[in-house]
């Protein structure tokens, strides 16, 4: 699969255009026409599941037209059903649609990672997606309507993911922004209305109680009914939201993947100005019912088409055609499918009609009829029109069947059977050789959704028998594609080694292959398995003819590191390559894999390639892996490149699984292929969920000033034993691109870099750090010359006229390496007060271009403000079980030391105070705990181990009457206790409040306090008894304590000096 764009290059920024290697999706007449949803062939048949597809197409259509403005509609929807489901009458053999190409897949994780809809998203705004996927609970579970939307509208908006290339405008990492002296939720727009609230055990409050500010459990609940219809990248799970923000209601200032991602452009401003709008002017259409074809999967059906003319006999190209073709026929293809083969020339020849590969001897046939004399011309043509013969076979039709093109020389006659490709209904894959295929061989690939490959006459490149290993099936069951671990060569003098270590994992094993080719002599092979087993030659199964050694692993492969050593044994030097598939071990658990893809198919100089590799066990992304690509470029060396899963540059998520980079080192004319291998090392990778590009699971909603609560968000299972990946290695081939205009020699610096995507400010001290990753000079490879850093008070102005904003001083900041993590302290002279909001940008500049204008970050100061009067949010929400509340005197965490004669100590469920302090903080090591010790990393301290003191005792005469002694040791718990009876003198009354008492004249005294599921709290020392009747009363509010006040992980100390 591959996704072709076009990139046009200014100074400044990349101007992308694409097309994605999905189904063939058409807008015609202000209908989509060729929408394919495929089911995996995991999901067993269920009628209903049909059923509901239809009412949410039906459904999405509607919605649709009406956010598109009366612009476009679904009118054709394929529905793909697998070949496990049975026959029906009226179900249809598909052409070129297939699973691998669907724009909606339909199919559930191996693990229980919840049913988020998501859209996966390679590339930049404006980008087509690569597919949509459902879970089959999502369709079916009515209950998920509540949390997500109308299902109609849910894929509305993952379409827009997938067709239009926008994004996300909530975001669950910040959900919160800094406005003026006040926090707003992450929206658009920002007139949709709603309440701030922290819900903890069936009660909401402000959040926080005392200053507003938002805390991790705090969540924005939208008005059920709005007074705004936008937006639908924010949620679909209101009825009145049913339009995109447009530049009327754009809130640019929110910091969601569609400002970042878009330049601060609105949805509608995106989506209107791509093609698929750009002569699609509203209509009134009378039905906007779409018309229903259920297509039904079949067994693979292929044809090899393969050049046997004079030139094949260059390079020993037909030699290296048998090998290829025979580890293709041996390994690779599926079995139950058909396979047939033909030569061709100056004319076609039918080598062998199609057989059905069921059986270890029908592979050997085949194999040993692959051709194996090379002679005169090129008639592509008619190497297609025989192979389309062959596919007629088994039914009398090309439909959904496939053929393996493979030819080395130029043909002028190629475009007189495009017309019969085109109607075929069957897919072209082609495999250029050397560098004189013909130029329109591609054109063949890419009008019926073939894969494009090519490879060179270098041996180590292992470039043809990478192309043949790629030519999986598209079906979707992935325990039957065989899967390439290693693909290696090198040139060995005589007597010298090639050692290398294949990690085969758990995932994979059946079917194990390893196989070893040559140039002249049988070199000398050693391979150990991870228990100490050898395999020598004689285990081997040798073709002397081919110069091939294949060694076959009985049974399941053992997990772990497979070294092989081989020696070249000849007086000569020669190239040796070793190739090992597998497939899955497990057919119920999905193996690991790399999907390797290009931006685009052909291109120009100067416009970048953008290489992308998806590593994934099933549909969970595996991040932590190393990634390399190694591009064999015409005419010149090869060039190898890391690719990363860092969200910058051309990365446009971070820890998706989608490892991405530039390519600019362009070196002549003519195919680029390109090859990526995976190293997943042991304790390092790992499986994630994917965190973009989802529609939101909505908490909740308000109704008649009530929240009412959805059910949680379903915790992920971080226990399931597949989670543990291991050592892996993979290797997939991206195809190939063919590359125009690259001026001679040396090219000039065209490539600006990259822009940055994740500036971060915050506001430390009397000063502000700024953080953010460094582009390159070429994009996102090499070093920048400088930065050019502004601020502002406004978001505008830094957008909108940058060059005219206030410019920081950043003489001393010196740009480093591409990829590195950048620091600079801004300490220019600002006034940081309350409701102090500072906006700042950045750009990149290498000496002849600049980066375009980086995300806008603020950095904000909000200080406490008095604590509000109105009573909690009410709330309705599902039944759960009423949670204890539990604070433990024993256990973690508030550290106090004093001079003291009576030490009382307070805990109190509180509110907590924000303050801003103006210098660095001072360790007095005088106080600290006696298991704390200074570091040697600056002002910070580590645990040593010490004398543990005595718990302090609890004081429940003064306890308020609803604390009652909990069992685990010096511990209160939170009971249900009538108000008549809180009016006592000696009891704390109107807080939650209870003293522990420790009696002292003179030293330090420590205490550790447990404040577990408490939102915000205080703990303190009197130096007297704190009146308990006065209404407000607490710890720290009047002259005779002084307390320590928090919130979550943070906590403020006021002057603890004694009156």
């Amino acid at each position: 699969m591959k996704s072709v764009k076009i990139f046009l290059l200014s100074i400044v920024s990349l101007v992308c255009i694409c097309a994605v290697s999905c189904s063939d999706v058409k807008l015609v007449n202000n209908g989509y026409e060729n929408v394919v949803i495929a089911i995996n062939p995991g999901i067993p048949e269920d009628p209903m599941l049909i059923t509901k597809i239809q009412e949410m197409v039906r459904s999405a259509s509607n919605f649709l037209y009406k956010a598109t403005k009366h612009r476009a509609y679904f009118r054709d929807v394929k529905i793909l059903l697998p070949i496990t489901w049975s026959s029906q009458p009226h179900y249809q053999r598909p052409s070129t649609q297939s699973y691998e190409k669907a724009n909606v897949i339909i199919a559930n994780p191996h693990t229980q990672y919840g049913d988020d809809p998501y859209t996966l998203q390679y590339g930049q705004c404006g980008d087509k997606g690569r597919y949509i996927h459902f879970t089959q609970n999502f369709m079916l579970d009515d209950a998920l309507i509540q949390v997500y939307g109308d299902r109609g509208s849910v894929l509305v908006h993952e379409w827009a993911h997938l067709r239009w290339g926008v994004f996300d405008e909530y975001n669950d990492l910040v959900p919160f922004y800094a406005d003026g002296d006040t926090y707003e939720a992450t929206r658009c727009s920002k007139e949709m209305k709603g309440l701030k609230a922290s819900c903890t055990g069936g009660t909401c409050g402000a959040c926080d109680p005392s200053t507003g500010l938002p805390e991790a459990d705090c969540n924005f609940f939208p008005d059920q009914n709005q007074v705004t219809s936008s937006s639908i990248m924010y949620t679909t799970g209101l009825p009145g939201v049913v339009d995109f923000c447009d530049n009327k209601t754009h809130n640019r200032e929110a910091p969601n993947m569609q400002n970042k991602m878009c330049n601060e452009r609105s949805t509608w401003d995106v989506i209107s100005k791509l093609d698929d709008f750009k002569n699609n002017h509203p209509t009134n259409i009378a039905s906007l019912e779409p018309k229903f074809t259920f297509l039904h999967a079949k067994d693979r059906v292929l044809c090899l088409v393969l050049d046997t003319s004079g030139s094949m006999s260059v390079e020993n190209r037909i030699q290296r055609l048998q090998q290829a073709a025979g580890i293709f026929l041996l390994q690779i293809i599926e079995d139950q499918s058909h396979v047939g083969i033909v030569g061709f020339d100056s004319y076609a020849t039918v080598i062998h009609e199609l057989t059905l590969i069921e059986s270890e001897d029908a592979r050997k046939k085949l194999k040993s009829l692959l051709p194996k004399i090379a002679s005169g011309g090129t008639n592509i043509c008619a190497g297609v029109q025989a192979g389309f013969q062959v596919l007629r076979g088994d039914d009398g039709a090309t439909n959904g069947d496939e053929i393996v093109l493979l030819t080395d020389g130029e043909d002028g006659g190629i475009s007189s059977c495009f017309s019969e490709v085109k109607q075929s209904g069957a897919v072209i894959h082609t495999i250029a050789l050397g560098p004189n295929a013909d130029a329109g061989l591609e054109q063949l690939s890419s009008m019926t959704g073939g894969l494009q490959y090519a490879a060179t006459d270098k041996l180590d490149e292992n470039g043809l028998v990478d192309a043949f290993t790629g030519l999986v099936s598209g079906n979707g069951n992935m325990s039957q594609q065989s899967i390439q671990l290693e693909s290696s060569g090198k040139s060995i003098a005589s007597n010298d080694w090639f050692n290398g270590t294949v990690f085969i994992d758990k995932s994979v094993g059946k079917n194990t292959f390893f196989v070893i080719t040559w140039e002249i002599d049988t070199p000398q092979m050693f391979i150990h398995n991870p228990n100490g087993k050898l395999y020598r030659n004689g285990n081997f199964e040798m073709d002397t003819v081919l110069l091939t050694a294949r060694l076959p692993i009985l049974g399941l492969a053992h997990s772990g590191a497979w070294m092989y050593s081989i020696q070249n044994g000849a007086g000569t030097t020669q190239i040796v390559t070793i190739t090992v598939t597998s497939r899955a071990a497990d057919e119920n658990i999905p193996p690991v894999t790399v999907n390797a893809h290009l931006n685009q198919d052909t291109t120009s100089f100067p416009n970048p390639l953008i290489i992308f590799a998806e590593v994934s066990q099933g549909f969970l992304p595996v991040v932590g892996a190393k990634v390399t690509a190694t591009v064999e470029r015409a005419g010149g060396q090869p060039v190898n490149l890391e690719l990363l899963d860092n969200g910058r540059g051309a990365d446009a998520v971070r820890n998706d699984g989608v490892y991405s980079r530039y390519f600019t080192e362009f070196l002549g004319n003519g195919r680029y292929t390109i090859k990526v291998s995976v190293q997943g090392k042991d304790g390092i990778v790992r499986l994630t969920t994917r965190k973009q590009s989802h529609a939101m699971y909505i908490p909740g909603y308000v109704q008649n000033g009530q929240i009412h609560h959805n059910p949680p968000k379903p915790p992920v299972d971080r226990n399931d034993s597949q989670i543990q990946l291991g050592s892996f290695n993979r290797v997939k081939t991206a195809g190939a691109c063919i590359v125009s205009q690259v001026p001679p020699g040396t090219p000039f610096d065209v490539f600006p870099p990259s822009k940055i995507k994740d500036l971060q400010a915050a506001i430390v001290g009397d000063a502000i750090q700024l953080k953010w990753t460094a582009p390159g000079d070429d994009l996102d490879q090499g070093t920048a010359s400088f930065y050019e850093i502004k601020l502002s008070k406004s978001f505008a102005q830094l957008r909108d006229d940058f060059p005219n904003a206030q410019s920081v001083n950043t003489t001393d900041l010196k740009p480093k390496v591409a990829s590195s993590e950048e620091s600079f302290t801004v300490s220019e002279n600002m006034e940081l007060k309350n409701g102090t909001v500072i906006y700042f940008a950045i750009q990149a500049f290498d000496g002849n271009h600049s980066s375009a204008l980086s995300n806008i970050a603020q950095a904000a100061l909000i200080l406490a403000s008095p604590p509000p009067t109105s009573q909690p949010v009410q709330t309705i929400e599902p039944t759960q079980p009423h949670n204890t509340v539990v604070i433990n005197i024993s256990e973690i965490l508030v550290i106090v030391g004093i001079v003291v004669i009576v030490v009382s100590l307070i805990i109190s469920i509180t509110v907590c105070v924000v303050t801003k302090k103006h210098q660095a903080v001072q360790l007095d090591m005088n106080s600290a705990h006696l298991q704390l010790k200074i570091s040697r990393k600056g002002p910070a301290v580590e645990v040593i181990e010490a004398e543990q003191n005595q718990a302090v005792q609890l004081d429940m005469n003064s306890a308020h009457l609803q604390l009652k002694t909990s069992r685990k040791g010096p511990a209160v718990e939170v009971i249900e206790a009538e108000q008549s009876k809180w009016c006592n003198a000696e009891h704390f009354s109107t807080l939650l409040n209870v003293l522990a008492t420790a009696g002292s004249i003179t030293g330090l005294h420590y205490w550790e306090v447990n404040v577990k599921d408490i939102p915000s709290w205080a703990v303190g020392i009197a130096y007297l008894r704190i009146p308990h009747m006065i209404p407000g009363s607490k710890l720290g509010s009047e002259e005779n304590s002084r307390a320590f006040l928090a919130q979550k992980e943070a906590f403020i100390v006021p002057n603890m000096t004694p009156r």
